[in-house]
């Protein structure tokens, strides 16, 4: 018996750049102004919004401290 893996020769014939995923660079649609207003808010409402309400909490009971005494 022959323990040889079989072995495969790629064919060049075969044209595969009219299919999507095989293009040589990768492009990117032109953002404006209004892609980087709404990806900011999205930040804001995922990640960074416990930090504003807790820096607005802390700035709110820092002037209750102020304003009481």
């Amino acid at each position: 018996m022959d323990d040889e893996e079989p072995r495969y020769e790629p064919r060049e014939e075969f044209d595969w750049s009219h299919y999507g995923d095989h293009e040589s660079e990768s492009r990117h649609p032109p953002l404006d102004g209004t892609d980087y207003v709404a990806i900011f808010i999205a930040s804001l409402e995922s990640i960074f919004l416990p930090l504003v309400l807790l820096a607005v909490v802390l700035a709110a009971i820092g002037l209750l401290f102020i304003v009481l005494p």
